[in-house]
C-alpha cells in the first residue's frame, strides 16, 4: 500500500518506468492508525522516516511565541508531505493530523537506498520537494496580497484540483474535515472574517462547504474570482482551467 502512494503520487509530477514502479512497490514500512489531533512530527525532532498519508488529512504547521498556529499547508490522500527530511535535520515545523488518518512510514534508509538504485525515482523525489516549495511561495501570495474571498477562492480552487488529481473527488464535490477556525489559521483571517466570506461564496453560487466536505457549484466562476492559475502544482495531469496570465487586466 505505501509504494502505491509513492507511485500514484510521484506519477502525478513526472513519468515512471514499470521499473521505478516495480522497485516503489517493493517499498516496506509501518501502517499506523492515528487520531485528529495528534502530532506525526515535532518541532524540533530528529526524523527518520518519511510519510504517507493513505486516508485522512494532515497539516503543517508552526507557533508564535504567544501559541497562535499559522498552518502552511495541509495534505490530502497520495500526497507524500515530508521527503524533505531525507535531507533536512531537525524539523522546524510540525506535521499532524486534522481527521483520523490511517499513514505509512518508511525508513530514511529504505528510501535512500531506493534512490540510489533508481535515479529516476531519485529525480521525482527531489521534484517533489520543489513543487512543495512552489506550493508554499503561492500559499505567502496569496495570504499577502489577495483580498479575502479571492483568497478563499483560490484556497477551494487548489484544494479541488488536487483531490481530483489524486481520485480522490467525487466530480466537483470532496471532503476537506477542516473547522473554520483551521480554514482561517490557513488564510490568516478570524473565524468571525473566514464565516462572513465564506456566506459571501455561498451567496454568490461558487461553493458550499458544510461539515468538512467542499462542494463546487459553479468552477468557471469560483477560479475566475480566485484568479487561480494552477500551473504552480506543476501536475502532469490534464489542467482543469486554462490558466490565466497574472499580467494581464482583469475583465
Amino acid at each position: 500500500m505505501i509504494g502505491e502512494i509513492f507511485v500514484k503520487h510521484l506519477g502525478l509530477i513526472g513519468t515512471l518506468s514499470d521499473e521505478d514502479r516495480a522497485a516503489l512497490l517493493s517499498l516496506r514500512g509501518e501502517i499506523r492508525d492515528v487520531a485528529r489531533g495528534e502530532d506525526v512530527l515535532r518541532q524540533g525532532e530528529r526524523p527518520s522516516h518519511a510519510v504517507v498519508v493513505i486516508s485522512g488529512l494532515l497539516q503543517r504547521y508552526t507557533l508564535t511565541p504567544q501559541g497562535t498556529r499559522q498552518i502552511h499547508s495541509f495534505y490530502l490522500p497520495t500526497d507524500t508531505p515530508c521527503l524533505e527530511t531525507l535531507h533536512i535535520d531537525v524539523m522546524d515545523n510540525a506535521l499532524a493530523t486534522l481527521a483520523p488518518s490511517r499513514l505509512g512510514f518508511v525508513e530514511h534508509t529504505e528510501l535512500l537506498r531506493l534512490m540510489e538504485a533508481r535515479p529516476k525515482v531519485m529525480a521525482l523525489i527531489w521534484r517533489e520537494t520543489l513543487v512543495q516549495a512552489a506550493i508554499f511561495r503561492e500559499w505567502l501570495m496569496r495570504n499577502s496580497q489577495m483580498l479575502a474571498h479571492a483568497s478563499m477562492a483560490h484556497f477551494f480552487s487548489e484544494m479541488m484540483t488536487r483531490a481530483k488529481a489524486a481520485g480522490i473527488a467525487r466530480g466537483d464535490v470532496c471532503d476537506l474535515p477542516i473547522t473554520q477556525e483551521e480554514l482561517g489559521s490557513a488564510l490568516g483571517m478570524t473565524t468571525v472574517h473566514v464565516n462572513r466570506t465564506l456566506a459571501m461564496l455561498r451567496a454568490g453560487g461558487l461553493v458550499e462547504f458544510r461539515g468538512g466536505v467542499l462542494s463546487v457549484s459553479d468552477w468557471d466562476k469560483l477560479v475566475e474570482t480566485a484568479e487561480f492559475d494552477p500551473s504552480y502544482l506543476h501536475l502532469h495531469t490534464p489542467l482543469p482551467v486554462d490558466p490565466p496570465r497574472r499580467d494581464e487586466p482583469r475583465s
